[in-house]
């Protein structure tokens, strides 16, 4: 072949190519600073804006709920588990101890957790256990309720989520509760069980 029989270089077709390409990244980059904005504009990686939207959307759920006086509602967001009553009666009237007494010498260990789990209806016993155990629903509402001598900010009426950052595995949320900023409240969300924690983290919210 000579470069006389080389084909016609297509400058229409040229230009219909570059301009899809232009559009895709275009749309790509559009749909990437979107996402971010509706994160609340996080300085992070963007694998983790995501977990920013449901973190902040979880946080703020619970606040209006505690602003509310809502405390239920307020709990079951905080542990993730609108079955939480169910879930503590039958732990309660089939303790793991008598289960492990009884089949114990039957089973190995992890035969016998998932065996437990299937008589008490929840796979996720070991957790929720150790929820109920570590920070029960009255001890929930000596921490916000609006008349405890425990709440450090009385009734909660008003919240401003002021900064939200991953620290390893969690989402550290600051909020300046009802306009208090000498005195923020730091909230972590855990993106795999969907609960809420008081964070031992604090972060810089500025002057």
């Amino acid at each position: 072949m000579t470069l006389l029989d080389a084909p016609r270089f297509d400058e229409a077709a040229d230009r219909r190519k570059r301009l899809i390409i232009l559009s895709a990244a275009g749309a790509f980059a559009a749909v990437v600073i979107l996402i971010w904005i509706f994160a609340g504009f996080p300085i992070d990686w963007p694998w983790n804006w995501m977990t920013h939207v449901r973190g902040r959307a979880t946080i703020n759920a619970f606040l209006k709920d505690v602003e509310r006086n809502d405390l239920n509602a307020a709990y079951i967001l905080w542990i993730h588990d609108k079955d939480w009553q169910q879930q503590q009666a039958q732990l309660a009237a089939h303790p793991f101890a008598q289960f492990q007494q009884e089949k114990g010498s039957s089973m190995d260990q992890k035969s016998l957790v998932k065996a437990y789990g299937d008589l008490v209806h929840d796979k996720d016993w070991q957790r929720h256990r150790d929820m109920f155990t570590s920070y029960p629903l009255t001890r929930f509402q000596e921490d916000w309720s609006p008349t405890s001598s425990n709440n450090d900010y009385g009734a909660v009426k008003s919240h401003q989520m002021a900064a939200a950052r991953m620290n390893g595995n969690v989402l550290v949320v600051g909020v300046f509760i009802n306009g208090m900023r000498s005195k923020p409240l730091f909230l972590a969300y855990d993106p795999k069980t969907k609960t809420l924690t008081f964070s031992p983290v604090e972060l810089y919210l500025g002057p």
